[in-house]
Parts: C-alpha cells; sequence; structure tokens
C-alpha cells in the first residue's frame, strides 16, 4: 500500500462520513480524528451505516475481518484497514 493510495481512500472516506451523517464539514477533518468521540461522535446507526457504505464503495466488511472494530479508532486507521484490503471505488486511479 503507498502513501497515495491511502489518501486517495482517506479524502472518500471523508466525503462517506459527510454523506451518511449529513455534515458537510467532515470533508475536512484529520485522519487522527476520532469517529466515536468529538467532533465526529458517531452513534451506533450512523456507525452502521458508515460500514454499509465502506462494505459498497470498497468491497471491505470491516466487521467482519475486524471483530474488535479496532479499525474505527480513528478516520486514520479506518483508512489504513480499508486502503490494504480494498480495490478503489470504479473511477478512482
Amino acid at each position: 500500500m503507498t502513501g497515495a493510495r491511502q489518501a486517495l481512500v482517506l479524502d472518500e472516506l471523508r466525503g462517506v462520513l459527510a454523506e451518511v451523517t449529513g455534515r458537510d464539514e467532515l470533508r475536512a477533518i484529520p485522519a487522527g480524528t476520532a469517529l466515536f468521540g468529538p467532533p465526529v461522535a458517531l452513534d451506533s446507526l450512523t456507525g452502521t451505516r458508515l460500514l454499509r457504505e465502506v462494505r459498497q464503495r470498497f468491497g471491505v466488511d470491516v466487521a467482519a475481518e475486524d471483530l474488535n472494530l479496532d479499525a474505527l479508532a480513528t478516520l486514520g486507521t479506518l483508512a489504513s484497514f480499508v486502503a490494504s484490503r480494498s480495490e478503489l471505488p470504479s473511477g478512482r486511479p
């Protein structure tokens, strides 16, 4: 996995996060931002929607592959997990 690949996944995940939460400001959060703490503060429903979108867009079932869900600690840990196991969404290099 290259840094460029992870950066592309990170940008795509920011968009997914903004979509599932309805909060456009999340498109600019740093990679180290906690997903279940402030400022994102995902709840179980939006966390489930995020995982569903990740599975649909990247073909990665985070819940099945990471039973402890450690990949959901931060946006960056999720991007790293997804980038190491997926293809980029269609239309992306």
